[in-house]
């Protein structure tokens, strides 16, 4: 009878340890499609006529076919423009999670520190539009 407990309760922790590493404990719903992030900083050289960096969206869930997102992009008032996003749409390919946003910014056209949105609308109906508000400061 102790030998049938001691593997019972050794079967119930693989079990437990097994659960734990699961991918879905997901912090995010089941359709979310968006910005991982709600916020990022950057920080720039102010002697660069351009520099560009990455912003990720992802996925919580993978699916079988790619996913479409429209991106716009939002300036501050007042500001100019002081980035570009060259791509407007977005794919996270077939059986992925993720896809990066390539972002452009302009150095000499900041004054002092700057901010903008990006919004991410999923051409899928369940889910919802998500933006991140990107934060530029001079090194």
């Amino acid at each position: 009878m102790k030998q049938l407990c001691k593997q019972m309760a050794g079967a119930v922790g693989i079990l437990l340890i097994l659960a734990a590493c699961s991918n879905d404990n997901s912090n995010y719903p089941q359709e979310y499609v968006g910005f991982d992030k709600a916020t990022k900083n950057y920080s720039f050289d102010r002697e660069k006529d351009m520099e560009e960096f990455d912003v990720k969206i992802i996925a919580a869930e993978k699916k079988n076919e790619d996913r479409e997102v429209l991106i716009n992009g939002v300036g501050m008032p007042g500001q100019g423009t002081v980035f570009s996003i060259e791509d407007k749409k977005v794919i996270i390919p077939a059986k992925k999670k993720s896809a990066n946003l390539r972002v452009k910014i302009f150095p000499k056209r900041i004054k002092g520190k700057a901010e903008f949105r990006i919004v991410c609308t999923p051409q899928d109906k369940e889910a919802k539009k998500t933006q991140i508000t990107v934060h530029l400061d001079p090194k």
